[in-house]
């Protein structure tokens, strides 16, 4: 810039290009291109405006010269490392397509892989080929219409939540947006599992009373099993089912391209911020009040104008006649096979420990795991069932399951993971009543196995009332059947008729005890 600025002041000095070139120590084909810019330029102002005077002409002197590199042709060099740069940025696409983000090479990776390839080009020229590539895809988008009844795009958001005062953890929100008029719905899981992805379904085809005719994907693990190439996606086996039993097409969209389905893409957040961000929106009882609130908030908002003024449940008054017939709900669950139960009378479903009766040690059962339950059978029997949990390693033990081992080795209660887990009603009669006589502690779990704690628990009140020992299994199962003869089970606290023949039927009983042990003793 001061280099050609200079040029043209001693130009207009009157200074030879030669001498130019001679004082100021550059190229005289340099300054003879200066001076043929300048004088053009002034040639055409002056044209233009034949009354201008040059003195005032100053823009070819504070114009920084500019070079014209259109009609410059690229280096050998140059083109034969233009093939290699491709094929790396098309094996950072692949590895996107599968999910190592973390794993591409960058520019300077790139640079490097060339100069062991034997190329010889600069770094800054093989960012300026990787900028060209670039340019050259990027893409002009397709106004898309879209017509009542036949779409809906469906994807997962991630929110933290206090659920039981557990603290904050990660829930999967499975949120669904109808392309036509943007009417939401979402609900809350654990995990972005199979059996969510699919109750996720049955659930918004209930809540709309019918069922899009096509449900937009993007590639998330629990839609797409596997890539066939570039483009082609085979569905998973959970999307299969769905698809056939519901009578819905699917469509995925291409890799990171999230403005193929942009109603869900951007309802993730709305909806996000709608049912939790306000103070005090983030901690629930339970899951289930959770996505109770959840719902409310995805009415609210669909009772809500839209930018272009839409309401999305009116609009939806004109999507339900054409949406296709709601089907009764399919079962949604994920089915292991073959599981074998330990000497801990346990199997192991989605790497956590459930239980089973003590009987089927050794044999082989089925499980199946749904959003809120794991029900375990043998031979198309159910012979177990629990509230599913999360945590990998966790044991799940139901006490009335070890009860026929236990009766073997009573000793192994008090410390048993069984006991821990079970029921506070169960742990308070055992610690209050049966800490020093576990044999008779698991023949009352028997009978509450068989009539309930409640029943269990009514029972043993009213015997304490009459003595202080011999809490048998036996006398509570006495009391509970004249109980049960009363109605409403409770006793009168009056001194009744029925009061009085069970204090009777007790002191019988106590008495045929006592002579039956000294028959034994004798």
């Amino acid at each position: 810039m001061v280099q050609k600025q200079s040029i043209i002041i001693k130009h207009r000095e009157g200074v030879s290009n030669r001498q130019i070139a001679i004082e100021l120590g550059i190229d005289k084909n340099t300054v003879n291109r200066y001076v043929s810019e300048y004088e053009a330029e002034v040639r055409e102002l002056l044209a233009a405006n034949p009354d201008m005077d040059t003195e005032t002409i100053p823009s070819s002197i504070v114009e920084a010269p500019r070079y014209h590199t259109e009609s410059r042709g690229i280096s050998d060099e140059t083109k034969a490392a233009l093939p290699l740069i491709e094929q790396c940025l098309a094996e950072n696409a692949r590895k996107r397509e599968t999910g190592r983000y973390k794993q591409q090479m960058r520019k300077i990776d790139i640079y490097h892989y060339l100069k062991k390839q034997g190329s010889s080009i600069s770094y800054s020229t093989v960012k300026r080929l990787i900028q060209g590539i670039k340019d050259r895809e990027k893409e002009a988008f397709i106004r898309q219409e879209h017509f009542p009844g036949m779409e809906v795009e469906f994807d997962w958001g991630e929110v933290r939540l206090d659920i039981d005062g557990s603290g904050y953890m990660k829930y999967q929100m499975a949120v669904f947006a109808s392309a036509y008029g943007n009417r939401r719905f979402a609900r809350l899981y654990r995990t972005q599992d199979t059996a969510s992805f699919q109750e996720s379904h049955v659930d918004f085809f209930a809540f709309c009373g019918g069922v899009y005719k096509t449900v937009v994907y993007d590639n998330m693990k629990v839609a797409v099993a596997r890539f066939v190439g570039h483009c082609e996606k085979e569905p998973t086996d959970a999307l299969l089912e769905m698809s056939a039993y519901y009578g819905f097409q699917y469509r995925f969209c291409n890799v990171r391209r999230g403005n193929e389905k942009p109603h869900v893409e951007r309802s993730v957040d709305v909806v996000r911020h709608a049912a939790f961000i306000e103070p005090g929106a983030d901690s629930f009882a339970s899951l289930e009040e959770a996505n109770a609130h959840l719902l409310k908030k995805c009415q609210e908002l669909n009772a809500e104008p839209l930018s272009d003024g839409r309401i999305p449940d009116k609009a939806f008054e004109e999507e339900k006649p054409l949406l296709m017939a709601l089907k009764p709900k399919m079962a949604c669950f994920i089915k292991n096979t073959g599981l074998k139960v330990d000497k801990y009378a346990t199997v192991v479903a989605n790497k956590v420990h459930y239980s089973v009766p003590d009987s089927y040690v050794g044999k082989k059962v089925d499980a199946r795991i749904f959003t809120n339950r794991v029900e375990i059978y043998e031979g198309g029997a159910l012979i177990a069932k629990h509230t599913r949990h999360y945590r990998q390693g966790e044991y799940v033990l139901d006490i009335f399951h070890y009860l026929h081992t236990m009766s073997r080795k009573p000793g192994s209660l008090a410390q048993s993971t069984a006991l821990l887990q079970t029921d506070a009603r169960i742990k308070k009669l055992y610690e209050q009543h049966y800490r020093n006589d576990p044999k008779t502690f698991l023949a009352v779990l028997e009978l509450i196995a068989d009539i309930g704690i409640e029943a269990v628990e009514q029972s043993l009140a009213e015997l304490t009332k009459k003595v202080t020992h011999d809490l048998s299994a036996e006398k509570l199962r006495l009391i509970h059947a004249h109980l049960e003869e009363v109605s409403g089970g409770l006793f009168d606290q009056k001194e009744d008729k029925l009061s009085r023949k069970a204090k009777h039927t007790l002191r019988d009983y106590d008495r045929l005890r006592d002579l039956q042990s000294r028959r034994a003793g004798a």
